[in-house]
């Protein structure tokens, strides 16, 4: 091989290990992230439930991109519990190649490889990287196969090391400092929130609200509203069949009361059925709290989820907290619709 021939190879795998020069910027002020996406990266989905995003990653195979992406999640406890669940065999499959929590200079951050081997053979890998910030955890997840993993690597990392974060867009905002009393701004209802608790972004677009207090390992005991149009319900009747109901579409539930109760709202009470029921989510067992109830705008559930185990000592707060639901002034959007965010 000639020197000049050594050169050039040189140069070029100096080349194959710098991240692409050319970048997009993408903003979610909603998700509370700003990064600056790869120029070879197409955009394919933007702001989907709790897809931040999706970037597919041009291979050798065109009818096989490979994709980067990030999910948001409510923060555990810590990382370190997150990472022990994934040693314990939660995630994608795969084989588990590395999963340790770093410091970095922006604070830690919990990096998993795993290496999957398709039936048409090859080799992929799949690096995330978890990161918490404002309550919330942000997951940046690379996969590719073997030829591409190096240079997507490195795109991958710069992208992860200089992504900005901010406090997402809950659409909540705080009422009362002493009531611990949070306003939804489009949909112009309050709840008071025990103590301690505070509005994060939704799992789910349905929940118009949801809040959650400190995360106990991997969970956090949370409340979300749900809102629908205005329609008369025989509640009474509502009592006597919904427990035969939720035991239908959980049969291991158990359904502790079901009982229509007063529910103080505006100058007069109206009525709420509330519901207790004990039942399963995923490894946890959870004690759900509920009322449904009939407002001026909109028919509501107001609906708590925390751990069986301090369920009893919650529950006085948890009804304060939902007879504290009230409807504000101002105009909101008709059930089942939402202005863009």
């Amino acid at each position: 091989m000639s020197s000049i021939q050594a050169l050039l190879l040189a140069t070029c795998g100096l080349l194959a290990q710098q991240p692409e020069a050319t970048t997009e910027p993408f903003d979610s002020p909603r998700f509370g992230l700003k990064v600056a996406l790869p120029g070879s990266w197409k955009l394919a989905v933007r702001e989907e439930e709790d897809k931040v995003f999706v970037a597919l990653i041009p291979q050798p195979d065109p009818e096989k991109p490979g994709v980067a992406l990030c999910e948001l999640a409510l923060a555990p406890e810590s990382l370190d519990e997150y990472r022990t669940r994934i040693e314990g065999g939660a995630g994608r499959g795969g084989k588990l190649a590395r999963n340790e929590v770093v410091d970095t200079p922006k604070g830690k951050r919990l990096i998993t490889v795993r290496e999957f081997r398709p039936r048409e053979g090859g080799l992929w890998r799949e690096l995330s990287v978890r990161v918490v910030a404002h309550r919330q955890m942000y997951t940046f997840l690379l996969n590719v196969d073997e030829a591409t993993y190096p240079a997507a690597k490195l795109a991958f990392e710069a992208m992860v090391d200089d992504a900005e974060f901010k406090a997402p867009d809950t659409g909540a905002e705080l009422a009362s400092k002493p009531e611990n009393r949070w306003l939804q701004r489009e949909f112009r209802f309050t709840l008071d929130l025990p103590e301690g608790w505070s509005p994060a972004l939704a799992p789910s677009s349905l929940a118009l609200f949801y809040a959650n207090a400190s995360a106990h390992g991997i969970w956090a005991d949370n409340v979300l509203v749900l809102a629908a149009e205005p329609k008369e319900r025989d509640l009474e009747a509502l009592a006597r069949d919904l427990p035969a109901q939720l035991r239908a579409a959980e049969p291991d539930c158990e359904v502790l009361s079901c009982k229509v109760i007063d529910q103080p709202l505006g100058k007069k009470p109206v009525k709420a059925l509330e519901t207790v029921v004990r039942t399963k989510r995923g490894p946890f067992s959870m004690t759900v709290l509920e009322r449904r109830f009939q407002g001026e705008r909109y028919n509501y559930e107001v609906k708590f989820t925390v751990e069986c185990s301090r369920f009893d000592a919650m529950a006085t707060d948890l009804r304060k907290s939902l007879d504290s639901f009230g409807e504000a002034p101002g105009e909101a959007p008709v059930a089942g619709t939402r202005r863009a965010t």
